[in-house]
């Protein structure tokens, strides 16, 4: 009866508390909506919502004002230490006003005249009802002025003092108009209009002209010459200056100093003091006690030299450059004007750089619990970013999991163990040295990679070893939009001791058996990421991850080539290398998600996921290490890695080792920020994975037409502890719709085959996706 009564009386105090209006004043409203009626499609609704002066609580999932409510759960006393802090969490009401009103009506009509609608009007109205206001905008843009013609040289004498079209500098213009981002019957937009202020200003500067400015471009629009209404006569001009003007000047880089020991906060005595100044290929070096970085590396990032003229574009890339080899925490690229005697002016260049510290070190720890399976995982690793004094990034990694499954009859606490560890070195250096390939370099920056790793598995029914070597190549674009990677060599050798010949014989197929052999795995994969995302900036965002690997191929060539013996093994032939067998497949899968930015408080993640895999030749399955899974922190979080699919299929033995050669998943996340460091997160999962061989046999595993019938559908709620250097995440999956059911009671949300009953406690570090 006791915890009834605290049930009750908890929810009722909530329920004040969430009262919206609880700290209104009298003849104060509570904005509580603000809607948009735009007559006409054309005008983007989402731009107009950004000039609203004045916008509603915040709310989550569109209903619940979650951070007011915490805002309202302060008491009348704010100087007490517990009230300062809700209400430092929570956000206080949003009064309605007026005057905010009538500026948001203003701003809107100003961006509309920005775009062209010179005739729009806008008429707003509120509602008052029980303290809350409801503010209305209608929205009519009108007729939108159009640009019919667009000049570079002033025939009407518009501006009166335009630069002389015989000048150098206007020549540059004139002769990149094909480039121009105007257009003939364009809306009049002042938008794109600044954006080709920008162009232009980049173009010159890119050319030496160092002190040039967007400020110089002007643009005139007649509207009232005989064409008719609605339509405008567009001049570009750059403003008229003295012979001798700075902006108008072109510059040429004397020098560049490299600065490798920065201190923000020294002083200039400090400076001249501590600091050794020395000379590397034309460059002035300056460090403090002893180089810790070799010259030639940094002076290969800088993509200027002594004796060219100025280019912004090239500083902008030296930038990218240097912070691609993540050693320094602070750079500044400097530039500034020297003048002879005789008037001659050039530039010299002062690249000052602060170092990170080289070392340090990262702890991980994970943990799952599925319907009483539980599992515990760890990772420690250690980072050296400049180990050679080149910008070489050596990190050693060693990981370890433990695992519980009720499916042995052992009473271990933890049945399988896991352990690995892996060393991987990325060097500046490209490692190529038939093709110098110099333009390449310069422009995206590649490196070179090296690693080795060996993994251990001790599971009741087998021990897997597998020792890996990669060798390859990772570069991006300067825009750091795209980067790729390609492994030139990827080998993976994989022993299997100790199998558990019951264990083998009760999986009853000679394809779920194939991948429990020891077995050799050298391939080639090229991986490219695409992401818009704009660091350290609030918005939406793509993001695109194309994989292809294609493994034996070489080795089945060279096999070939010198009519090695096949293996007899029963029924089967094959090739083997290292006394082992060699996997031959090929293998694609892509991944494509999208970060929905709605406000500070709610965002949606979409995510899309498609992979397929085809063995031939030598080995008639997927390798267990590549074949493609389904489940866990990271899938389809309402099943265990590895336990849903394959298709329909329901294993006699559930041990986790389903895996097939096709997959499909998509996931959908809402995200919303909670208070100090919570965020809480709602998803829904779905997706499969089946099987394209010819050899599999067992009932509902093959990919066919009726696919979509054996998806399975998973829903839940996360929590997220975000302290910006880390995020933990707690997840709870639920069944929604399981395929390993008969096909008219696979909705399992509501019974004993799914719904808490059956749900899967995940706890991991970082974002699912």
């Amino acid at each position: 009866i006791g915890y009834k009564i605290l049930f009750v009386v908890i929810l009722t105090s909530l329920l004040y508390a969430c009262s919206p209006t609880r700290y209104v004043a009298e003849k104060e409203y509570l904005l509580n909506r603000v809607n948009i009626e735009i007559k006409g499609k054309n005008v983007n609704k989402a731009e107009i919502k950004k000039n609203i002066r004045q916008k509603p609580n915040t709310r989550i999932l569109g209903v619940a004002r979650f951070h007011l409510g915490l805002y309202n759960l302060s008491g009348r006393d704010g100087e007490k230490k517990f009230n300062k802090w809700l209400r430092s969490i929570g956000e206080a009401p949003v009064i309605y006003s007026d005057f905010l009103t009538q500026r948001s009506a203003l701003q809107v009509k100003q961006y509309l005249n920005n775009k062209g609608y010179y005739n729009a009007v806008i008429t707003d109205s509120v509602h008052f009802s029980r303290k809350k206001a409801v503010v209305d905008f209608k929205i009519v843009p009108g007729r939108v002025t159009r640009v019919e013609d667009i000049i570079f040289r002033d025939r009407y004498n518009y501006a009166g003092s335009e630069l002389a079209d015989t000048s150098a500098l206007m020549q540059l213009v004139m002769e990149d108009t094909c480039n121009t981002l105007l257009r003939r019957n364009m809306p009049l937009d002042m938008d794109i209009m600044e954006k080709e202020r920008e162009r232009i200003t980049k173009m010159l500067r890119k050319r030496g002209y160092f002190n040039f400015s967007k400020n110089f471009i002007q643009f005139y629009a007649d509207t009232n010459y005989s064409k008719g209404p609605d339509v405008a006569r567009l001049l570009l001009n750059i403003a008229a200056s003295s012979a001798d003007s700075d902006a108008y000047r072109k510059y040429q880089i004397e020098s560049v100093n490299v600065n490798f020991d920065y201190n923000p906060l020294g002083t200039s005595a400090d400076i001249e003091s501590a600091y050794t100044d020395t000379v590397y290929n034309g460059y002035g070096v300056r460090f403090d006690n002893k180089l810790k970085i070799k010259p030639k590396v940094i002076i290969e990032t800088i993509q200027f030299r002594t004796g060219e003229l100025y280019d912004v574009q090239k500083v902008i890339d030296s930038y990218a450059r240097l912070q691609a080899l993540n050693l320094f925490k602070f750079i500044n690229i400097l530039f500034r004007e020297k003048e002879y005697e005789d008037g001659q002016k050039v530039l010299v260049c002062d690249i000052q750089l602060t170092p990170m510290k080289r070392q340090s070190y990262n702890v991980f720890l994970e943990g799952t619990h599925n319907s009483g399976n539980i599992g515990v995982g760890g990772n420690f690793s250690y980072n050296h970013r400049n180990l050679f004094k080149g910008a070489e990034n050596l990190t050693f990694s060693i990981w370890g999991a433990l695992k519980k499954e009720q499916i042995t009859a052992e009473k271990k606490i933890f049945s399988t163990t896991e352990i690995g560890a892996e060393l991987k070195l990325v060097t500046p250096q490209f490692w190529m040295p038939i093709f110098r390939l110099k333009d390449f370099r310069r422009n995206y920056a590649p490196r070179s990679s090296v690693s080795l790793s060996y993994s251990y598995e001790n599971t009741p029914y087998y021990n897997r070893k597998v020792a890996g070597a990669k060798f390859g190549y990772l570069w991006q674009k300067k825009d750091k939009r795209w980067r790729y990677n390609f492994d030139l060599i990827d080998l993976n050798y994989v022993l299997m001791a100790n199998v558990d010949s019951g264990f083998i014989n009760n999986l009853k197929n000679e394809y779920v058996k194939s991948a429990y052999v020891d077995h050799m795995i050298l391939s080639a994969n090229f991986t490219g990421v695409f992401t818009d995302q704009v660091v350290n900036t609030k918005g939406s965002f793509n993001y695109f991850r194309g994989n292809l690997e294609s493994s034996g191929n070489f080795l089945w060539a060279m096999d070939k080539l010198f009519q090695a013996r096949k293996t007899l093994d029963g029924e089967e032939q094959y090739y083997k290398i290292f006394g082992v067998r060699y996997a031959q497949f090929i293998k694609a899968d892509g991944e494509y998600r999208f970060n929905h930015y709605i406000n500070r408080a709610n965002t949606l993640v979409y995510r899309f996921l498609l992979g397929c895999g085809y063995p031939y030749g030598n080995m008639k399955a997927l390798p267990f290490e590549e074949a493609f899974y389904c489940g866990g922190a990271n899938g389809i979080r309402a099943w265990q890695s590895r336990t849903l699919g394959t298709g329909s299929y329901v294993p006699e033995n559930k041990y986790p080792n389903s895996v097939g050669d096709f997959k499909i998943e998509a996931n959908v996340e809402y995200r919303f920020k909670l208070f100090w460091l919570l965020e809480g997160a709602l998803f829904v999962d779905a997706g499969n994975i089946w099987s394209i061989n010819r050899f599999e046999d067992r009932p509902g595993t093959s990919l066919g037409k009726d696919f979509y019938k054996q998806i399975a559908v998973g829903t839940g709620a996360g929590l997220r502890l975000d302290a910006n250097f880390f995020l933990l995440r707690f997840d709870l999956g639920i069944k929604m719709r399981d395929p390993a059911q008969p096909e008219k009671e696979r909705f399992v949300l509501l019974n004993s085959n799914g719904g808490f009953k059956r749900s899967v406690f995940n706890i991991a570090i970082g974002y699912p996706f």
